[in-house]
């Protein structure tokens, strides 16, 4: 079975679209069943239980995906409710632990570190060999599935920093918009490299207390787990970097951070009930929360792909 892929997202009004599922490739051949379906973006998407279930959608699918963003997973509408589904499927490759992926390519605000720098991270520290020792050959900087959780990560962790809860826009208490935007600016720079970018992600309790500082009750009681997410990603790099340069990539380690970055969703979409999602910038210039059904612009960056030379 292939993956669903959209055709032509943009170009059908009321985020209609025509969607396909690729049956058969043969050399140069390849036939697609077409039919017609509503789909909406996950950054489009104002409820936050259907978010979290959208990017739940995404993690499962199998994949190691090279690219993972919100603008490449959606919420596909049906009788039954919805389901999330993956897209953008161009520099995909199934999951096997024992190959990597290469291609250098990713959407900043959802690049993985190592990714993002082109290098590992994580080995432990190796003291300088003597003078005289052999030049040790070093494999060069491959993405790995690790990489690709990491990406879920940061895209459930935009999802709290770029928005908030409409009561807590409605209410009268204070909130401090500004204080939000500006973590979500250091954590979301919109360039790469950018050391804050880093430290949002490893220093695990400076994590937490931005969390607790700058989130409104409503959201921090859904995602309470995001700095223990990262700390256990950091673990799984570190287990599969301990060897160094030697990888542990094994089915056991996918298997494990796979099903723990599952679990960390899942709590959450429990925790969301029917909280409707702000957008920031939408309550600091206008004031007031979004109507419901208003549709979110895509946020500055978050579609716009990087690649390295």
């Amino acid at each position: 079975m292939y993956p669903i892929v959209v055709d032509c997202l943009s170009s059908f009004p009321h985020n209609w679209a025509l969607l396909g599922e690729r049956m058969h490739r043969s050399h140069r051949e390849s036939t697609r069943a077409l039919f017609l379906m509503m789909v909406v973006s996950l950054s489009r998407c104002d409820s936050l239980a259907d978010t979290l279930r959208c990017l739940s959608g995404g993690l499962k699918a199998g994949w190691i995906h090279g690219d993972f963003s919100v603008g490449n997973v959606i919420w596909v509408v049906g009788d039954n409710g919805g389901i999330g589904k993956l897209v953008d499927f161009e520099y995909a490759q199934e999951i096997d632990p024992n190959t990597s992926h290469d291609v250098r390519m990713g959407t900043m605000h959802f690049m993985a570190i190592e990714v993002e720098r082109q290098m590992y991270m994580f080995q432990p520290r190796i003291p300088p060999p003597p003078r005289d020792a052999d030049v040790v050959s070093l494999p060069p900087f491959r993405i790995n599935f690790l990489h690709d959780i990491e990406s879920v990560w940061w895209a459930y962790t935009w999802i709290f920093f770029y928005h908030t809860d409409t009561i807590t826009a409605n209410s009268s208490d204070s909130f401090d918009v500004d204080a939000q935007l500006r973590q979500y600016q250091l954590a979301f720079p919109g360039a790469i490299s950018r050391e804050t970018r880093r430290d949002f992600f490893t220093r695990i309790p400076e994590l937490q207390r931005t969390c607790e500082s700058v989130l409104s009750d409503r959201c921090l009681d859904v995602c309470h787990n995001i700095a223990h997410f990262a700390s256990t990603l950091q673990d799984s790099y570190e287990k599969a970097e301990k060897k160094y340069p030697s990888f542990m990539l094994d089915d056991s380690l996918l298997e494990d951070m796979h099903t723990k970055a599952a679990e960390y969703l899942d709590d959450a979409q429990k925790e969301a009930g029917d909280i409707k999602l702000c957008r920031l910038l939408d309550l600091r210039k206008q004031k007031r929360p979004r109507e419901e059904g208003e549709m979110l612009p895509m946020p500055d960056n978050a579609g716009k792909r990087t690649r390295y030379g």
